[in-house]
């Protein structure tokens, strides 16, 4: 990616664009509800984001380019993981540009300011190892202070509305959140979104159903996250998993989702879906009802072990199915 491209990015996630200026080529006007979350994978480059073109919201993905030309030259057209972009920005708009499903993406002219232009020029090309830390000094610490400060109070207010807001979705089941939430820190930041999708697309007591056999309940994790898709021929063990989940999926009536929102560059061997899932299965198997555990167990080492799951052999070797 080019410094241009990378200063696009900045620009659209901190909203430095002039007032007014975002408008699609067809001349629809476009409000910034939320930029989205900035993706640095594969994938597009904003993620839930919400934009209002004209008189209609939009909630989507966002992709950002130098010019339209390169949708195309990356491959996007032909790509599904980009059926979900709502809004395509460039510096230059020279040609129409469509989905791997043959929709027309909305384009738009992002627009960098003059001085933003010279700010990240000093920054991009200084001669310092922190180039901001030049400015550092400006700022009183009573500010530096009260900043970190309500960052750790807005985290904690996040990560407490997310439970609630899971509460509500289970009738005040805890058991549902704590299987929810446990699931999603399996993603470890990286794929905590899906791995969150993937818990709330598997009921938790479907799981416990079948907690007597390792098998069945890794095959209704790796089949809803749309990793037992693949028809190309593997090993036994992958065929194992897909008959069992095709038994289970018909017998639940349930629907996976795509692999392709698991996020697999740039992760270390162990932090794999593949293995976390593996992983997830066999302390679900065997832990039970979990919150009730962690609720009772007084003994904190005791409590730490209860979290130390074996995924089952296959995966003592392998980082992927193969």
């Amino acid at each position: 990616m080019t410094n241009k491209e990378l200063l696009l990015h900045f620009v659209w996630k901190f909203r430095l664009f002039p007032p007014g200026s975002l408008e699609t080529v067809d001349g629809q006007k476009i409000e910034v509800i939320d930029p989205g979350m900035h993706n640095r994978d594969a994938g597009p480059d904003f993620f839930n984001a919400k934009v209002k073109i004209g008189n209609k919201l939009w909630a989507g993905n966002v992709e950002i380019h130098r010019t339209s030309a390169d949708w195309e030259k990356h491959g996007h057209h032909t790509d599904k993981a980009y059926n979900s972009v709502i809004l395509h920005l460039s510096e230059k708009v020279n040609r129409e540009i469509v989905n791997q499903k043959g929709q027309q993406v909305p384009q738009c002219v992002l627009v960098v300011p003059e001085n933003v232009c010279r700010n990240a020029d000093y920054l991009l090309y200084s001669d310092n190892t922190l180039p901001c830390g030049n400015h550092l000094f400006a700022l009183p610490k009573v500010l530096i202070s009260s900043y970190l400060c309500a960052l750790s109070m807005e985290r904690l207010e996040r990560k407490t509305n997310d439970i609630f807001r899971h509460l509500d979705r289970f009738n005040n089941s805890w058991d549902d959140v704590s299987y929810v939430m446990l699931s999603r820190n399996f993603g470890f930041g990286l794929n905590s979104d899906e791995f969150e999708a993937l818990a709330l697309s598997l009921p938790f007591n479907y799981i416990q159903k079948h907690s007597d056999n390792l098998l069945q309940v890794e095959a209704l994790l790796f089949g809803q996250s749309g990793l037992l898709e693949d028809t190309t021929e593997k090993d036994a063990y992958y065929g194992r998993l897909q008959s069992e989940y095709q038994f289970l999926k018909s017998k639940y009536a349930l629907k996976n989702r795509d692999a392709f929102h698991f996020k697999m560059m740039r992760v270390r061997p162990m932090a794999s879906p593949c293995v976390r899932i593996a992983q997830l299965a066999a302390l679900l198997q065997k832990s039970g009802r979990l919150f009730s555990t962690i609720l009772e167990e007084v003994d904190y080492p005791l409590l730490r072990n209860s979290f130390q799951m074996e995924p089952s052999s296959y995966w003592q070797t392998q980082f992927q199915i193969e």
